[in-house]
């Protein structure tokens, strides 16, 4: 896939805010009906939290994973305390249809990636959620912490290896997804493609093309992913 190897080397490397900056400007973005799928390139180590997370909870999980000096930013997602410490990041803004619920795309999203992932021979299974989740739900605790949500993707043990968060504007969507690389053993590169193939085959219309403008228009909105204002308002 030369599209996505040529995207893989070319994106800029970016801090946690600048991360969630583009990924806000690519959901204002018209992309006429595309998918975009993006791979985060990591500056330095990065916290982010859900939305509707509270500062000083992430703040103190960041310090227990020995990530305290990390940049700690609030996503616009929900979900919860994620490491970005090794992971595999990636973002997707995709067309959303009206009726479709927010369930029906998280599944629909983590399918293809089960998919794309079987296909290269990672095992992995769609979590049904026969266990409850850990009480409290993600507002009180990390995203790969305790039992995973509905339709995350996990071992055959059970542990979970991907996990993400949604966000909805009008008739488009922003998924935001981590990659546990480190659970599975299996190369960067190798989970890069099955990603990409995975989900190609959920969006036909499929896409690694940023325009300029998209860009900029991510680094003016990180500055607000930097301020205390946004990051501590819970």
């Amino acid at each position: 896939m030369r599209a996505l190897d040529l995207v893989a080397v070319e994106a800029p490397a970016l801090d946690a805010a600048g991360h969630m900056g583009l990924d806000e400007a690519l959901l204002g973005a018209r992309l006429e009906g595309r998918a975009v799928l993006r791979f985060y390139r990591w500056l330095r180590p990065g916290v982010t939290f859900g939305y509707g997370q509270r500062w000083e909870l992430a703040r103190q999980l960041a310090a227990s994973r020995g990530m305290g000096s990390a940049d700690l930013v609030r996503r616009a997602t929900g979900g919860g305390v994620v490491f970005h410490d090794g992971d595999v990041t990636f973002s997707l803004v995709f067309p959303w249809e009206r009726l479709s619920s927010p369930g029906l795309m998280y599944k629909d999203i983590h399918r293809g990636v089960h998919t794309g992932l079987k296909a290269a021979r990672v095992l992995n299974h769609i979590w049904t959620g026969q266990q409850r989740a850990a009480e409290g739900g993600a507002l009180e605790r990390a995203c790969f912490g305790g039992v995973p949500e509905k339709m995350d993707l996990v071992r055959a043990d059970g542990l979970k290896i991907l996990g993400g968060a949604l966000r909805r504007r009008g008739a488009v969507g922003l998924y935001q997804g981590s990659f546990r690389p480190d659970l599975v053993a299996v190369s960067i590169p190798t989970i890069h493609r099955a990603i990409a193939g995975g989900l190609a085959s959920e969006f036909s219309s499929l896409s690694f093309d940023i325009a300029a403008d998209t860009y900029a228009e991510g680094e003016r909105l990180a500055e607000r992913y930097r301020s205390d204002r946004w990051n501590k308002k819970r």
